[in-house]
């Protein structure tokens, strides 16, 4: 995968009458001077003339659109929708080549160290955050939306979490099913007790409350009385829990590094799922609903934290390293951003890509250490099947179809897993040489020790017969 070419294609819209093939020229040869892998990250720039050449907006995964005005200020707008505004005191050739070199690589090509590491060793860098807290890819994930009431003697709750859902959440994972299937369930659970006790902050003048600091919040779900895990299906499951706490231990937060509460009071459990504690008005009692509103905040934890799990990186420190002031748009409606998906998906690309070479890898060192291991021809049509997806997607890469990439590598992972895991294949990992032994010496030993001992004592007789006959004709 080392040898993958990921293209990026960048069409930029300026009203200056300059030498467009010239100045295309200018801005390519010095942006590729500042990324490391040139050859496995080309970029293609085409300059048209805003004034004359039509444009549309609407574009594909790796293929951007800037527009270059004359302002009096310098500033650059990155919409969501993979179209981005350059304001420039100075429109000049040299201007636009010094501005495009400082604003696209931290910008639309920040990922492809990461990306080529990715497809070289199979994994990010090491001690990253963002992906120690991402999940493992899988073609389908179960997310489980959890009311936790532990104060039921109290309070009876509810809550209007459907279109909570259907307003918060929905739109987003709709954004990025073509990476994967998300299925949603929730449920209410009563007695919901904490594994550790909370602290106790007492304020002279202000409301006292418990608190738990970040060295206790690994220990904070109580595995072995919440029923979170589910029966229904095998694949991954993302967990977000709305936490209520009981009357004697309200209210509940959530300190940060410094001591300080947190705002959002939750906190993420990588590769896990996500927690906020809400802890309700001394009004509720009796029955108290989370209305739509009400959950508006927590829902908007809830995708932040389903960002981080999923591998979504957010824009806002790409750019610090400009000198002049970055504007990131907002997607508010799916939660996504155009760039912000492109970075997604040809990351889980290559990180697909890499799984595959390695679990074939790991098949073909499985067949040669254990001999007598059978493949069966529909395993080897598996492999082969796989083999040729990896194949479709370096041509869909080149071609800068990275949807069609990702649809194949996702085939070309699920192929090679299948074939590794097959039933067939799996019964011989636990049937080596020495299980062997174990079942056929006690059957050979016994009958094979009379028979050792009758050939040795016909040899001894056959020798003795032999120096008797010799003594005799002497």
């Amino acid at each position: 995968a080392c040898n993958f070419v990921v293209p990026t294609r960048f069409n930029i819209y300026i009203s200056s009458q300059l030498e467009k093939t010239q100045l295309s020229t200018q801005i390519q040869e010095r942006i590729l001077d500042r990324i490391r892998y040139k050859q496995n990250f080309p970029i293609h720039i085409n300059i048209y003339d805003s004034e004359k050449d039509r444009y549309d907006n609407r574009t594909a995964v790796g293929n951007y659109l800037i527009y270059i005005n004359q302002s009096d200020k310098a500033r650059l707008y990155v919409g969501s929708e993979r179209v981005s505004y350059l304001d420039l005191v100075d429109t000049s050739a040299d201007s636009i080549v010094d501005a495009l070199e400082s604003v696209i690589p931290p910008i639309y090509l920040s990922d492809t160290d990461n990306l080529q590491r990715i497809a070289c060793h199979g994994q990010e860098k090491k001690n990253d955050v963002s992906s120690m807290r991402t999940l493992k890819y899988a073609p389908e994930y179960e997310i489980t939306v959890s009311l936790l009431n532990n104060n039921p003697e109290n309070m009876r709750m509810d809550w209007e979490i459907r279109e909570a859902l259907n307003g918060y959440l929905n739109p987003f994972l709709q954004q990025i099913s073509e990476l994967s299937n998300f299925s949603i369930n929730s449920q209410i659970q009563n007695y919901a007790p904490l594994s550790l006790k909370p602290k106790y902050k007492e304020r002279i003048g202000k409301p006292s409350y418990y608190y738990f600091e970040p060295q206790h919040l690994p220990h904070f779900v109580n595995s072995a009385e919440w029923n979170l895990a589910s029966t229904v299906t095998s694949s991954p499951n993302i967990n977000f829990i709305l936490y209520i706490p009981s009357q004697e231990e309200a209210p509940l937060r959530i300190h940060d590094t410094k001591g300080q509460p947190l705002l959002t009071n939750s906190f993420l459990i990588p590769r896990w799922g996500g927690i906020v504690i809400k802890n309700p008005p001394r009004s509720a009692v009796d029955n108290y609903k989370l209305t739509r509103t009400d959950l508006q905040p927590i829902m908007k934890t809830f995708l932040s934290q389903l960002r981080g799990l999923i591998g979504v990186k957010d824009l806002d420190v790409l750019g610090k390293s400009i000198s002049f002031p970055v504007e990131f748009e907002a997607a508010k409606r799916t939660g996504i951003t155009a760039l912000e998906k492109d970075n997604l998906i040809r990351t889980r690309t290559l990180e697909n890509v890499a799984n595959t070479i390695s679990t074939l890898k790991s098949l073909g060192q499985l067949v040669d250490e254990i001999p007598n291991m059978v493949v069966q021809d529909h395993i080897s049509s598996k492999v082969q099947q796989s083999l040729n997806c990896l194949d479709a997607v370096r041509q869909s890469l080149e071609h800068e179809d990275f949807m069609g990439a990702l649809k194949h590598s996702i085939e070309a992972i699920e192929l090679a897993e299948k074939a590794f895991f097959d039933p067939t294949m799996v019964s011989m990992l636990y049937f080596p040489d020495e299980h062997k032994y174990a079942i056929y010496m006690p059957l050979f030993v016994p009958t094979s020790v009379p028979l050792i001992s009758a050939l040795i004592k016909e040899i001894k007789k056959l020798k003795k017969k032999k120096k008797a006959e010799k003594v005799k004709e002497e």
